[in-house]
């Protein structure tokens, strides 16, 4: 009868080791999963926020390109609650030459720089145009 009773009190205790070990495997994946779930909650917001400064890029560009009056200008936008700072530069382009070799006049160049600190360091995109400075005159 003894080794009946130690036989099943054997049993009942790798049972318990079994579990133990069980919860810890399903733990170390548990964070794991979790860590991953963060990395790519991260990447979407940094997606998100890259997609919201391309779009005022390209709304600068539209505003300050099709302007009436095209004139050398350097402004700067302060940066707003995004942490995003602009900086609108537009530069006549004196040395550009069209495929016969005549200089083209009256050209600009309209150029958005966004600049913010991503945590990783500072960030900076660029976009730019080319605008003849006659292309939105009125029409008398």
């Amino acid at each position: 009868m003894k080794t009946g009773l130690l036989k099943h009190s054997t049993r009942r205790g790798m049972t318990l080791l079994e579990v133990v070990l069980a919860l810890a495997v399903f733990s170390i994946a548990a964070m794991a999963l979790i860590g991953t779930l963060n990395k790519i909650a991260e990447a979407g917001l940094d997606s998100q926020k890259l997609l919201e400064v391309e779009q005022t890029l390209e709304s600068l560009i539209d505003e300050y390109g099709k302007a009436p009056q095209v004139r050398d200008l350097e402004e700067d936008i302060k940066p707003g609650a995004d942490g995003v700072a602009y900086r609108v530069v537009i530069e006549q382009v004196k040395d550009m030459k069209n495929q016969e070799g005549r200089f083209l006049q009256d050209m600009f160049r309209v150029q958005d720089i966004a600049r913010w600190n991503d945590g990783g360091g500072p960030t900076e995109i660029t976009a730019e145009t080319l605008r003849y400075a006659g292309a939105f005159l009125p029409v008398n």
